[in-house]
């Protein structure tokens, strides 16, 4: 360990629940398991299988917006799936998942193929709170004929999932109870139970993951020296400190990899500065 000593990484491996975005990626990475058991309990189908799940890499459009999907699944029946985690219901409004859809249509079809050979799609964002506004545990978005207000049938599917109004005796409720779920000896299933146990539990998963905090951090700490010697040399050193710790807390929070209390810990913010900061970041 280069940037956090043991003890650090221990404590911020502890605190990691499958709501930090990049924890969510790294344990559905490579698991079609745990993949197959979220689309099923979210979309209520049992007869769901998938045949990979990966950690999608950035995407980049013509016109140079990139997009980078949190877990990318494909079904056995060429469906395609992005399960995006989202804390803050700000990030999730319409046009992204409208942007989200397009980018996985143009990744799917290449110039040979026929648009008839799209695939099912599904954009699904799971996120605490009420992101429409309804007062549903879930919404699923599909375009209709306004005139005859049948469905079109595109194939495009976009869904929405509110944690926080799940009812928790539900299979809905209790996957939401185990992605805010710290402890894996307290989730209720099997497949997310074995994957977050993996990475805070052996000698394999834990040194993953104390790489994966090492990289993050080296990664900000050294743009943020970059940035902080040539505002120190420019703007005095007290302010290029502070602005420092300001961009390396920004990357941190950006990358997704810490909790917000280990982002104000390790860049010596105050919680109260670091949650603002992330309030200001924008999707």
């Amino acid at each position: 360990m280069g940037f956090m000593n043991k003890e650090q990484a221990r404590a911020a491996i502890s605190s990691l629940t499958l709501w930090d975005d990049r924890f969510f990626s790294k344990c559905l990475d490579g698991s079609a398991e745990c993949a197959s058991l979220m689309l099923s309990v979210i979309l209520g189908r049992d007869d769901l299988e998938v045949e990979s799940a990966r950690t999608q890499g950035w995407k980049q459009s013509i016109d140079g917006r990139s997009v980078r999907f949190d877990i990318a699944a494909r079904g056995s029946d060429g469906s395609l799936y992005d399960i995006e985690i989202q804390k803050a219901e700000e990030g999730v409004g319409s046009r992204r998942a409208r942007y989200y859809s397009s980018m996985m249509d143009a990744d799917a079809l290449d110039k040979d193929t026929g648009f008839k050979e799209l695939p099912e799609t599904f954009v699904i964002f799971i996120t605490p709170g009420d992101a429409i506004g309804g007062g549903k545990p879930l919404y699923r978005i599909e375009r209709t004929v306004e005139e005859t207000g049948r469905r079109f049938g595109d194939g495009s599917h976009i869904v929405y999932v509110s944690s926080s109004l799940a009812e928790r005796d539900t299979r809905l409720g209790m996957l939401m109870h185990d992605l805010a779920c710290a402890d894996p000896r307290e989730m209720h299933y099997r497949e997310l139970r074995d994957r977050v146990s993996y990475f805070k539990e052996t000698k394999e998963g834990i040194t993953d993951m104390e790489n994966e905090f090492d990289r993050v951090l080296k990664n900000v700490r050294q743009e943020s020296l970059d940035e902080g010697i040539d505002i120190g040399r420019n703007e005095g050193i007290e302010i290029g400190v502070k602005k420092n710790a300001l961009h390396s807390a920004r990357a941190m929070i950006t990358d997704g990899a810490l909790p917000l209390s280990k982002v104000a810990e390790y860049s010596g913010l105050t919680l109260q500065e670091v949650e603002s900061i992330k309030k200001g970041i924008k999707a």
